[in-house]
């Protein structure tokens, strides 16, 4: 008992080294609450009228253009109603059209000579947003009550690392794969606890994910540098090096981030799984040796990989389905497809994950294995279940 004290002094200390970590980052912090430099301000808009729509040439394209009267709903000039147009000089390849009554948000410039030009940015869609996030709160505390709390204090808790530490830090400088270690680190040590509450299941979890996530980062760097990525595949992460404003973020290292965090959202699933299982056997039966113990979960786990490595490539490649719509229709070979960087970077960071997964099924198994037979059975964990996301 005074061990297992010990030991969970150890690991809450940690986290709240993390957490103080975090705090004392004021400027990371204060930098990413800023707007982005520039003339421009952001606003809500409701469309109240269309002035004039049809069909123009911009460049090489026919697409359809609409002037719009737009009424400005936030901000110093909330009221106002302004003449805002779509598709007259910039591309509408999408063959985007308003309606009045469609909520959207703006950008407004001030030129040198004062003059204002309004530009509307994207449709307003925080209503069906909000919907579907009751539905979902709902759902979760309909099925897991007190558990499904403790689930949702999770998600916010990963949602308030990500935003609030992970981000600000890359944006002012730190090196994107320490900082997302630690990230991780923190987000699965404090939602495993938080869901989980304290005991050996989420200890074996714990160690078995912590071990599992440094072996599939050094993979994930491994790979990439003997690959030669470059990370600026997407046009996203190109677009990053010019908004941030010269700012210096590794396009690489963000890659690499951004595999290890990607392949945390399963890992820990697969280590909690593992560790109730052996938990349970060892309740089901006592008499099981540490090593009869790990064999049994080992089997089991088998199953629950094949089907967890077919999910993450099915995640992976319904992300990608566009892409992947769109290579089909190169008349090259399979090869050279595959060799460039935008697809070498999906399938390097699939595999990576699946190894990821892979070793988490042994690892976490024998911590398990290891703190189970050294439990009584009377004093084995109960109500606990086996499948756990962020």
């Amino acid at each position: 008992m005074a061990r297992g004290v010990e030991m969970w002094t150890v690991i809450l200390t940690i986290v709240l080294v993390i957490v103080a970590w975090a705090l004392a980052a004021p400027q990371a912090l204060a930098q990413a609450e800023q707007p982005v430099q520039g003339t421009a301000s952001y606003e809500t808009g409701e469309v109240v009228a269309i002035l004039e729509e049809g069909m123009t040439t911009v460049g090489p394209v026919t697409q359809p253009f609409q002037r719009l009267l737009v009424r400005v709903t936030s901000g110093e000039r909330a009221g106002a109603e302004v003449e805002v147009s779509v598709g007259v000089r910039d591309l509408n390849t999408a063959g985007v059209r308003y309606e009045p009554g469609d909520r959207v948000y703006l950008s407004r410039t001030v030129g040198p000579d004062g003059q204002e030009v309004f530009f509307i940015i994207d449709r307003d869609r925080s209503t069906p947003l909000l919907v579907l996030a009751f539905l979902f709160v709902v759902a979760i505390l309909l099925l897991g009550r007190w558990k499904g709390l403790r689930a949702l204090a999770s998600l916010a808790m990963t949602f308030i690392v990500l935003i609030w530490v992970l981000v600000p830090r890359i944006l002012a400088g730190a090196n994107p794969v320490a900082t997302a270690i630690v990230a991780s680190f923190a987000i699965f040590t404090v939602t495993m606890l938080l869901t989980h509450g304290v005991g050996k299941l989420t200890a074996a979890a714990v160690a078995g994910t912590s071990v599992s996530l440094i072996l599939t980062g050094l993979l994930a760097a491994l790979f990439v540098q003997a690959a030669s990525l470059t990370g600026l595949a997407s046009e996203e992460a190109a677009f990053l090096q010019v908004v941030v404003g010269g700012q210096a973020i590794n396009p690489q290292g963000l890659l690499l981030a951004g595999m290890i965090i990607g392949a945390l959202g399963v890992l820990d699933d697969i280590t909690v799984s593992q560790s109730s299982l052996v938990f349970e056997l060892r309740r089901a039966n006592p008499l099981l040796t540490g090593w009869e113990l790990f064999a049994s979960g080992v089997r089991v786990g088998r199953d629950h990989i094949a089907a967890t490595v077919n999910t993450l490539v099915l995640a992976y490649a319904g992300a990608a389905l566009p892409l992947l719509l769109l290579f089909t229709q190169l008349d090259q070979p399979l090869l050279q497809v595959v060799n460039r960087e935008v697809v070498t970077e999906e399938v390097v960071r699939t595999l990576v994950g699946s190894l990821g997964l892979i070793s988490a099924v042994p690892l976490t198994t024998g911590f398990a294995s290891w703190l189970a037979v050294r439990t009584a059975p009377e004093h084995l964990p109960h109500d606990h279940h086996g499948h756990h996301h962020h």
